[in-house]
């Protein structure tokens, strides 16, 4: 069966209007003549079951297609483009779009079309949607590649597809340990050293997890070390001090971490034994952040003032649970009621006399003290009662000698504190003389910049007042204002007689009234000058603080 295509896009819709043939898919307009020369041969179609309207070209009658069917393979004059594979839906979008842009562009707008089914009875027949087109033989697919990840980087040696397995396996292990899944994320670094040993971020993370793994069961600190060291040994130079900062960093807060997992069971024990296994932990660790701090520069100040800062509030919040526990009702607080709070109260003021000798910030070793002022001054005013018929007596409370020596105990630990804040005020000059030194070593350049300013500064301010003193009206001004303090002398001595005092200051009065008017007339020249110089004495004062400010 012959039948007219488009030869635009392949379509068999077509509907004369106004003696042209126009495509109802695309909306091409073909006259006769043309529509003649586009008859091809289409084999039937057995789906279609519905009754054909016959169009009328040059006396022949022709079926145009109700029901969607394959096109055939047509050679495409307008747009030049390769042939898609079968069923390419993203080609058949793109034909379809160019088709409606080039509509819109010429202004041509589909119109629905009636055909006549039977007499009698009219049916509007639905736009075909556009197919692609047919070949007898599909073309297979190209294989797909993965899409190289953002900043991937490719190693030298490694090829892409390792990079991208690489930068998804570490995209996983860092979900893991976000997770708190330190397992699975262990396992994922391990597998990228496997693929590449010199890979900084798999041993950073593989440290943090042996790190986040350690417990009583398990000791895996200096593991995580180790691997640590491994990850700044293969770090590029412009990103060691980066994973130098970060290594620091985890490692002091999973050594606190660490330690903190047996200062917790103070809660539930606040007794000296306790005092005793927190010590342990913290002897045991001391020669490993020594060893961290000769490997990669950890600060033990940091990491002890911190342990110190953590622990202080666990005994804080026990402290605080015992005296909610005491409570301020007299009928509660009975004897054995009081013996229990002293004795917690008690155990943690030896856990904070230990803490204050652990410190190194002068505001964590403050707090400590003022708890251990607090509970001593609460053991002291507090006591046991006992009810006696109708009334509450007091019982068990502190004795004299007693109070005085836990009097003692509070200066002694003030004591502590001053000498404490004098070394770490020494300290902490030293230290920070040390890195204002290495900062003004790094940025040289700088330096000199502000030194020049300054001197050029004080050269400005040096001949501003040069010139102050070079205005024949201040010397004037200069010379009247000693009249005045000669004349203010002679007016107040009383060797004089009072017509000749009175004669000084009358002189004195008009010596004044010149002084006022000369300054008058000076204010409109030295004012401008005096701006002058306030100004570059305020940027001096700012470089000086620019220079010695702590870094």
């Amino acid at each position: 069966m012959k039948k007219i295509v488009c030869d635009l896009c392949g379509e068999s819709d077509f509907v004369k209007v106004s003696g042209f043939f126009e495509c109802q898919v695309c909306g091409a307009k073909y006259s006769i003549e043309e529509a003649r020369s586009m008859f091809v041969d289409v084999p039937d179609d057995p789906n279609v079951q519905s009754e054909a309207p016959t169009n009328d070209i040059g006396g022949e009658r022709e079926n145009p297609v109700l029901s969607p069917k394959p096109a055939p393979t047509i050679v495409r004059k307008v747009v030049v483009q390769p042939k898609a594979p079968a069923n390419d839906k993203n080609t058949v979008n793109r034909i379809v779009s160019n088709i409606k842009k080039t509509n819109d562009a010429a202004g041509v707008k589909p119109q629905p079309k009636t055909i006549v089914q039977k007499p009698g009875q009219a049916v509007t027949v639905k736009k075909v949607v556009a197919k692609p087109v047919v070949q007898q033989q599909a073309k297979v697919a190209p294989k797909k590649v993965a899409p190289q990840a953002k900043n991937l980087e490719v190693r030298p040696g490694m090829g892409l597809e390792t990079s991208q397995m690489i930068e998804n396996l570490f995209i996983l292990s860092q979900n893991a340990f976000d997770s708190e899944n330190y397992v699975d994320a262990e396992n994922y670094a391990n597998r990228i050293i496997e693929l590449d040993a010199t890979n900084s971020d798999a041993w950073l993370m593989k440290g943090n997890c042996a790190g986040k793994a350690t417990d009583g069961k398990s000791f895996r600190f200096l593991e995580s070390i180790n691997c640590w060291n491994t990850a700044l040994t293969n770090a590029d130079k412009q990103e060691f001090e980066d994973y130098q900062f970060t290594v620091r960093t985890n490692c002091i807060d999973i050594a606190v971490t660490y330690v903190l997992k047996t200062a917790v069971e103070f809660r539930n024990k606040p007794e000296e034994e306790s005092l005793k296994q927190i010590k342990d932990v913290i002897d045991y660790m001391e020669p490993l952040m020594r060893k961290a701090n000769q490997t990669f520069g950890v600060e033990i100040v940091i990491y002890e003032d911190k342990l110190a800062s953590n622990i202080n509030a666990i005994v804080t919040s026990v402290s605080k649970d015992s005296i909610k526990a005491f409570g301020k009702k007299k009928e509660t607080q009975t004897d054995e009621a009081y013996i229990k709070f002293r004795d917690t109260q008690d155990a943690c003021i030896l856990v904070w006399e230990y803490l204050m000798d652990l410190a190194k910030k002068h505001g964590t070793v403050t707090s400590i003290l003022q708890n251990i002022v607090k509970m001593e001054e609460a053991i002291i005013r507090n006591n046991g009662h006992k009810v006696s018929g109708s009334k509450v007596k007091d019982s068990l409370k502190c004795s004299l000698s007693e109070r005085n020596t836990r009097l003692e105990t509070i200066k002694k630990d003030k004591k502590k504190l001053e000498d404490k804040f004098v070394d770490i005020r020494k300290r902490d000059r030293v230290e920070q003389k040390f890195k204002n030194e290495k900062y003004w070593e790094e940025h040289q350049e700088e330096k000199q910049q502000l030194l020049d300013e300054r001197s050029k500064l004080e050269h400005e301010i040096f001949e501003l007042e040069n010139s102050k003193l070079k205005m024949e009206e201040l010397k004037e001004l200069k010379k009247l204002e000693e009249e005045v303090i000669r004349l203010t002398v002679l007016k107040d001595n009383p060797t004089y007689s009072n017509k000749e005092r009175t004669g000084f200051m009358n002189e004195l009065n008009k010596v004044r009234k010149q002084v006022v008017t000369k300054k008058r007339e000076l204010a409109s020249r030295l004012n401008p000058i005096d701006d002058k110089i306030e100004k570059y004495k305020k940027r001096m004062f700012n470089i000086d603080l620019e220079l010695n400010q702590n870094r």
